[in-house]
């Protein structure tokens, strides 16, 4: 019994940690699955089976392996985006490091069955975001807090048909968490010397403190999704895969606050501000599509010590336009996204120094999904470019390590919401390892785990 609960604590820390995300691909997805893959800033992932993690990207490379295997490992995102700007108040609304830091652990396994068929599964986020503002900050009506953490259950399957063609399907339980906070900011200013208030709200409302909760928003929910994969392997040197991944509906259940009374709801709704409940919580329902994914990958050994790896990623952002929250048929908030379908494209080299060390770079470019018209500050998406180089070291033929790092480097944009004005800049540094293990090593591991 002692064993199983330190096992079970063990399952349970790790699905934590994985939903404690940080938006750092275009819009809020997530590429953070593999150290191994953050070397080469994810080039060539769905063709390339150099360790488990790169079946949980298709699942038809799961006809790669010959023996059971499994990776464990983290990377450590540390953003740095900045914002700055004026209130027509005048007051500053400057805000530094408003994306904290956040680990985004993963983990893997392949099983072989005989030479047709094999079996997958892994455990990562591909979707996450948060920003965070202070409660007093003058633009918080639009700033505020943002949350959405997910934890990603994919099991797969694969097939060999022949010696150049495998299939892999997959099916996906997708965890999801958010929480929207937005507070009064110096709106409340700005409306009170707009003309627009009514005569009887003009004095309560304008008295509203900077940090009075407009709205509050959180819930949780799982959704189902799917995903396949073709790997095409015209021999052991040249291999070329195409994957899709399904959209994942996620229809959030939970509750929303806003310390407003309810008597300014007619003005709120008018203006298409968040309604208030005058601090009592309600039922809510906000839904959100997680988008459809395609990608293709090559993988070209050239050289006996050299090989090439490119991919291209298109992400249907257009399924995901509004953010919009209801209680029955009364509309609590409401935001226009209107995101735009967006791309990604990689390129890497990996060089295989001998039996020990295999190095690794790469570079891609990530654009945008945001249109400019509806750029935010809880979503300062931006253009991206990774630079990225990793390493790996075999202890022997059963176990490695893999470390990896990644630049990021985000453009300058500016972003015009509400009455506010602002620039926004952003980078960011990854930094990854993983450990990966096959049959034997495995075993060992097992072996420890009993005696545990």
């Amino acid at each position: 019994m002692r064993q199983k609960n330190h096992l079970l604590n063990s399952v349970i820390a790790i699905a934590v940690a994985v939903i404690s995300s940080q938006t750092l691909a275009a819009g809020f997805q997530l590429n953070e699955f593999s150290a191994t893959g953050l070397g080469r800033a994810y080039s060539g992932e769905g063709a390339i089976a150099d360790t488990a993690a790169s079946a949980s990207r298709n699942p038809a490379t799961l006809m790669r392996y010959t023996r059971p295997e499994f990776s464990l490992g983290a990377i450590f995102i540390d953003p740095q985006v900045d914002i700055s700007g004026k209130s027509p108040s005048g007051a500053s609304l400057d805000a530094n490091n408003i994306a904290p830091s956040a680990w985004v652990p993963n983990l893997h396994y392949v099983h072989p069955i005989n030479q047709q068929f094999a079996l997958g599964g892994s455990v990562t986020s591909n979707y996450g975001l948060a920003t965070k503002y202070n409660d007093g900050y003058m633009a918080g009506s639009v700033g505020g807090k943002t949350d959405l953490k997910t934890l990603n259950v994919n099991l797969s399957g694969a097939y060999r048909l022949n010696q150049h063609f495998s299939f892999g399907l997959g099916c996906n339980a997708v965890y999801a968490k958010a929480k929207i906070d937005r507070y009064a900011g110096d709106l409340p200013k700005l409306f009170a010397s707009s003309g627009q208030l009514p005569p009887q709200l003009l004095d309560p409302v304008s008295r509203l403190p900077a940090n009075t909760q407009i709205s509050h928003l959180e819930g949780d929910k799982w959704g189902y999704g799917w995903n396949v994969g073709i790997l095409y392997e015209r021999d052991e040197n040249n291999r070329y895969s195409f994957t899709y991944r399904s959209v994942v509906k996620i229809k959030f259940d939970g509750n929303y606050k806003s310390d407003l009374p309810t008597q300014y709801n007619p003005f709120l709704g008018a203006v298409g501000l968040p309604l208030g409940t005058s601090n009592n919580t309600i039922p809510a329902h906000l839904p959100l599509n997680l988008p459809e994914i395609g990608e293709l990958s090559g993988y070209n050994k050239v050289a006996p010590q050299w090989a090439v790896h490119y991919n291209l990623t298109y992400t249907r952002w257009s399924q995901f336009q509004e953010l919009k929250a209801t209680n029955n048929e009364q509309v609590l908030l409401k935001k226009n996204e209107d995101f735009r379908d967006a791309y990604r494209t990689a390129l890497g080299v990996t060089y295989f120094y001998d039996d020990n060390w295999i190095f690794r770079t790469g570079i891609a470019f990530d654009v945008s999904p945001v249109p400019v018209q509806y750029r935010s500050i809880s979503i300062p998406d931006q253009n991206r470019l990774w630079l990225s180089t990793g390493v790996s070291y075999a202890f022997n033929k059963d176990a490695s390590v893999d470390v990896g790092v990644s630049y990021m480097h985000g453009q300058k944009i500016s972003i015009k919401e509400g009455p506010y004005t602002f620039d926004s800049m952003g980078k960011a540094w990854l930094y990854g390892a993983s450990f990966n293990c096959k049959y034997t090593c495995f075993g060992h591991l097992l072996n420890m785990l009993t005696v545990l």
